[in-house]
């Protein structure tokens, strides 16, 4: 018995790195985990409250233990058009609490940093949005006496787009064009085209 149970000790170290492999490549090329959306309340998690600025206090992520979890449930994922977003609705009182978050993936560039712009309503007419830098990365973390493997996912930068953006954002190998939004509904409108290059 004890022979065989360090054969199978050993293969699952071996093969555990090629399964993590193959998840970063699919998150790479695709922006999905396990051939699911990711999240949005995950990348939620990148975004401050509106009082307390731009700059995110959260920068890192674990999609493998956030997947699927009661917290982060894929059930509760929804899509419109090219976006993926969840809701979370709530009573305090008498007092109905909305929220909803939504992404859309715009692409990558040459670096691997991942171009999603993001949007958060209160359930009112705003839609406040940012366009989020992600990269994703390889981790090992000690639970209890064992290594488990991580997926991480950070935030590299964030630019606020302001309430409602409407310009068609384009991601280059090496450069993201932000166009103005003249047509913008809220405050914070993007007045003139913005480039942000490499590296970030």
């Amino acid at each position: 018995m004890k022979k065989i149970f360090l054969f199978l000790a050993v293969s699952c170290f071996l093969v555990a790195p090629v399964m993590a492999s193959e998840l970063l490549d699919e998150v790479n090329a695709k922006f999905t985990y396990r051939g699911e959306p990711i999240h949005p309340r995950l990348i939620h998690e990148f975004s401050n409250w509106l009082s307390d600025g731009v700059a995110p206090v959260i920068t890192t992520v674990d999609l493998t233990a956030a997947f699927n979890t009661d917290e982060y449930p894929q059930s509760e994922i929804k899509s419109r058009e090219d976006w993926w977003y969840s809701e979370k609705e709530e009573m305090d009182g008498d007092i109905r609490l909305y929220e909803s978050f939504d992404y859309h993936w715009l692409g990558k560039m040459s670096n691997n940093i991942h171009v999603v712009e993001t949007g958060s309503s209160g359930g009112g007419s705003g839609f406040f949005m940012d366009l989020m830098f992600i990269k994703f990365s390889e981790g090992e973390i000690l639970v209890e006496e064992a290594k488990e493997k991580q997926l991480l996912m950070s935030i590299m930068g964030i630019y606020s787009l302001g309430d409602r953006y409407d310009g068609d954002i384009k991601v280059y190998e090496d450069r993201v064009f932000i166009p103005a939004s003249k047509n913008q509904y809220g405050g914070g409108s993007t007045e003139k085209d913005i480039e942000i290059k490499l590296p970030l």
